[in-house]
């Protein structure tokens, strides 16, 4: 059997329910047990404005939004004119004829379909022109009506039983307006491959919820912000059935200091957020390091400065987190990669957070965080999960000799909770001594300068955060984080196969930084570079700093995803002209 490897992209007006049918042809795929990676470009408008869902589909492990779209539907002239260029030569397009003017001119099959009209004067419910719409590219790839009246059944479209008649009639219509009209595209995907009962369809952001709720977390508190919303409506959902609390602040200060506070009574926290929101939560962050309370805030990045691109994806926060302080208020910065790492990293977010007493930042970011992919389902019998230092017997119960900022050799303290533990202390923003008094001499603030930063640095050796994958004797280096792996890799194997010696370093760990993996795999290749969704290569920057090398940078910052051909071809740039 060929190789299955499909771009589907779906392209409308904003609330048409253009989203809905990607995300449940994404599912109907991956019931095949196909893999399958979705892509979201969004206005950042509530309604109205073209949107597109794309999704990639494969047989085996699919790692990036895919190169050219094979398959595209557009439903009207603004999205036709916006993407016929990217359908690649031979593909398919269908469109509304009475909604778009076809250009012979383009090298691709072109389907005119009626969606509008048919909806209109055959099923005469517009509400259920995107379940058409569905039905069309269904029966165009070969998926059997049964699968799909099954998946209108059971999704959202299924769920008010008054437009479930039409819903399921708009379907039977797509079927048999395919098979009367002869068209065949050429597209078939397989539909005898078993149903992946063993697979979750999630989102970046659901994953990193159900990896916060793993960890013990049991207070969230934010303000909602695009595109980090989806975590605080996911957690209000699930929160009150693990006995968590929820709270929507009024903004993103409150947002942080409540989460503050919570963890001084011995919550588990988290909040989220995108850039914007970050900055209002420094001051926050800088009282949660002071006093060395366990913190975790996710930092869902998109583009640009101020308001900037609200809906798209970027890789610029990363000086923000990394500096964003007034003082020396060293934190820890992690960057999941794909949507399984999500739940992982955000685990090991709170198990350093928990561990070394500091604020954790995660660092997701638009395309990760709203894209859909098959995952494994966890094996929760295996996940570590790591508990605060709390106070011994032999720890003094007087408030005056409890050294709750005690110097240890590790430099992490034992941490009373109110109510739980005879040890008390005064939890405070004001420097202090080891017995948490405010102290303002030179002595007591060495002493704790050293010790908030020491024990920061010792989380650069906790495992599993640096991967190193393809050649050990590269002549190509490509350096990564986050979100940007996945296309990393995939142009990394492109570029094996071809015969090319390449290798690529992904980092989960972004501070403190993991220095002698970086030091050893760029003394190890050729030429090192560093991709990354920002135009001034802040990771680059950054790692030049700290380790006196000399780095090339490949950067892009459209908004957009890195497509593998984009790495691919930058990697044959490098190889042929040095």
């Amino acid at each position: 059997m060929a190789k299955v490897d499909l771009t589907i992209r779906i392209a409308g007006e904003n609330g048409e329910g253009v989203l809905t049918v990607g995300d449940v042809l994404a599912e109907a795929l991956a019931r095949l047990g196909l893999h399958i990676y979705t892509f979201k470009n969004l206005p950042a408008e509530i309604k109205g404005g073209a949107s597109m869902v794309q999704v990639r589909v494969g047989d085996t492990l699919v790692r990036s939004p895919g190169d050219a779209i094979d398959v595209l539907m557009v439903w009207n002239q603004e999205n036709y004119d916006a993407y016929i260029g990217e359908v690649r030569p031979g593909g398919v397009v269908i469109y509304d004829p009475g909604e778009c003017e076809a250009d012979a001119g383009h090298d691709a099959q072109q389907v005119g379909i009626p969606l509008q009209a048919i909806t209109k004067e055959v099923i005469k419910v517009m509400k259920s022109k995107n379940v058409l719409a569905f039905g069309v590219l269904t029966a165009c790839i070969g998926i059997p009506f049964e699968i799909g009246r099954r998946m209108v059944e059971e999704s959202r479209w299924g769920r008010r039983k008054e437009f479930l008649e039409s819903n399921i009639n708009a379907l039977q219509h797509a079927y048999d307006h395919i098979k009367e009209q002869g068209i065949d595209i050429g597209v078939r995907v397989p539909v005898n491959a078993p149903d992946s009962s063993a697979q979750l369809i999630m989102t970046g952001n659901d994953a990193l919820c159900m990896g916060a709720l793993a960890a013990g977390c049991r207070f969230y508190s934010g303000y909602p912000i695009t595109p980090a919303s989806d975590v605080m409506e996911t957690l209000a959902k699930a929160m009150p059935r693990v006995g968590g609390v929820l709270l929507q602040t009024e903004d993103e200060i409150a947002a942080i200091t409540s989460c503050v506070g919570a963890s001084f009574a011995g919550k588990k926290v988290l909040t989220a957020t995108a850039g914007p929101g970050l900055s209002l939560m420094v001051e926050g962050i800088g009282l949660a390091t002071m006093e060395e309370l366990p913190v975790v805030i996710v930092d869902v990045q998109r583009g640009g400065p101020s308001t900037g691109l609200p809906t798209k994806t970027e890789q610029s926060d990363l000086q923000l987190a990394l500096y964003g302080c007034h003082g020396e208020a060293p934190r820890i910065v992690v960057a999941p990669t794909n949507a399984e790492d999500c739940f992982y990293t955000t685990v090991k977010a709170f198990n350093l957070a928990e561990k070394f007493q500091v604020p954790v930042i995660l660092l997701s970011d638009q395309h990760l965080s709203q894209r859909a992919q098959g995952i494994p389902r966890p094996d929760m019998s295996n996940l570590e999960v790591v508990e605060r230092k709390r106070p011994s017997e032999s720890d003094s119960k007087d408030p005056a000799e409890f050294n709750r900022y005690a110097m240890t050799e590790d430099y992490i303290s034992a941490m009373s909770i109110p109510g739980r533990d005879p040890q008390h202390y005064v939890a405070t923003g004001l420097e202090h001594n080891e017995h948490a008094h405010i102290a303002y001499t030179p002595e007591a603030h060495l002493m704790m300068t050293e010790k908030r930063l020491m024990k920061v640095e010792s989380a650069a050796k906790e495992p599993g955060f640096v991967d190193r994958y393809g050649s050990d004797d590269a002549q190509v280096g490509l350096i990564g984080w986050g979100s940007s792996e996945g296309p990393i890799l995939e142009a990394m194997d492109r570029a094996l196969a071809k015969g090319h010696r390449v290798a690529a370093l992904i980092f989960k760990m972004l501070a403190p930084l993991p220095e002698a993996e970086a030091r050893a795999f760029i003394d190890s290749v050729s030429v090192a570079s560093v991709v990354e969704l920002n135009a001034s290569g802040q990771f680059a920057s950054y790692l030049q700093s700290r380790l006196c090398i000399p780095l090339r940078r490949f950067n892009k910052y459209t908004g957009l995803p890195f497509k593998a051909i984009d790495i691919e071809e930058y990697i044959e740039g490098v190889i042929n002209n040095g």
